[in-house]
C-alpha cells in the first residue's frame, strides 16, 4: 500500500461511498472466461466520518440469460487514519468474520472471506479486493478470489457515484431489473 501513499486524489471511504452509486461488473473464472455479469445499486449512509453502512443490490446475469437477484449490507468502521473494518450479511454471500482494509492515496485494499453460495452448497472464498479512485465520482475495482489457496477467478467492477437526490437514493434501494437502463 505504501507505494500509493503520495498519489492523488486521496480515497476516503466515507466520502466516496456516501449516497447513491451504480456499478457494472463481470466475474471471470480461472481460465479468463466471463461466467457472470452484474449490475449493482449501492447506497452509502454515514452516522459520522468513522461509522457507516453500504447497501448493495445485485442483478446477476449468467451466460444462459438467467437473471438472479442478491443483496448485501456492509457495516463499516474507519479504525484509523488509513484503516477500516467491515462486516456484511446478505443473499450475495455473507462475510465470514471481519473484513480488514486500508487506504493510501488513490488506492484502497480490503481482504475478507466470502461465504459464497454455489448451487446448494457454500464455499468460503478468500477475496483480495483493490479499489482505485479515478476521480471523485469513479472507482475501478479488481478482486482476486481463492479457495484453499487456489485461484478461482477475478471480479472487475466500474463504480460511479450519482447525484445525491431523493430520487436516486430511492432508486438505489430497489433491486436492478433486467432491461432497465443503468443510471449515469
Amino acid at each position: 500500500m505504501k507505494k500509493y501513499a503520495s498519489t492523488l486524489p486521496v480515497f476516503q471511504l466515507h466520502q466516496f461511498f456516501n449516497g447513491p452509486s451504480v456499478a457494472t461488473g463481470i466475474f471471470q473464472d480461472r481460465s479468463g472466461k466471463v461466467v457472470n455479469r452484474f449490475i449493482m445499486h449501492l447506497l452509502g449512509t454515514w452516522q459520522s466520518e468513522s461509522v457507516g453502512s453500504l447497501s448493495e443490490k445485485f442483478l446477476f446475469l449468467d451466460n444462459n440469460g438467467k437473471a438472479t437477484h442478491a443483496d448485501r449490507l456492509w457495516q463499516l468502521q474507519v479504525t484509523g487514519g488509513h484503516t477500516f473494518a467491515a462486516t456484511a450479511q446478505g443473499s450475495a454471500g455473507d462475510i465470514v468474520g471481519v473484513a480488514q482494509g486500508e487506504a493510501e492515496g488513490f488506492a484502497m485494499r480490503w481482504r475478507y472471506t466470502l461465504r459464497q453460495p454455489v448451487g446448494k452448497r457454500f464455499f468460503n472464498l478468500r477475496v483480495d479486493d483493490w479499489m482505485y479512485l479515478i476521480d471523485k465520482d469513479h472507482v475501478i475495482n479488481r478482486s482476486k478470489m481463492r479457495f484453499w489457496g487456489f485461484f478461482v477467478g477475478d471480479v472487475s467492477i466500474e463504480i460511479h457515484r450519482l447525484a445525491d437526490t431523493a430520487e436516486n437514493r430511492e432508486a438505489m434501494m430497489q433491486l436492478p431489473r433486467l432491461g432497465d437502463p443503468v443510471p449515469v
